[in-house]
């Protein structure tokens, strides 16, 4: 199922030149006091995904803002990179994954 929804979200953004995203490898960073890892997509260049990392093992506490715009944060904290918003998607374990949309 997760496969399937981040092709479709590759294929949504098939017209948008594929973005040229620094190589990085598991860079962690910080928004707003929640830690998150973001690492590039392996079959699907130009695409990271980002999780946060919930070392408190609090699940439903109440984020310092939406978990998308600090994944969007993230994003581009880790790889300078603005996140495409139309090809973002969240997965079940609360990875977001995003297109990345890089200035020449």
């Amino acid at each position: 199922m997760l496969k399937q929804v981040i092709l479709a979200a590759t294929l949504a953004v098939a017209m948008v030149p594929l973005a040229q995203a620094k190589e990085v490898e598991g860079k962690q960073v910080t928004v707003l006091g929640r830690n998150w890892v973001v690492t590039p997509v392996k079959d699907a260049p130009g695409q990271f995904r980002a999780k946060r990392l919930n070392v408190e093992l609090i699940p439903f506490r109440s984020p310092a803002m939406i978990g998308s715009r600090q994944a969007t944060r993230a994003f581009k904290a880790a790889t300078g990179c603005s996140a495409n918003i139309d090809s973002m998607v969240k997965s079940i374990d609360g990875s977001y994954y995003a297109q990345m949309i890089c200035p020449k």
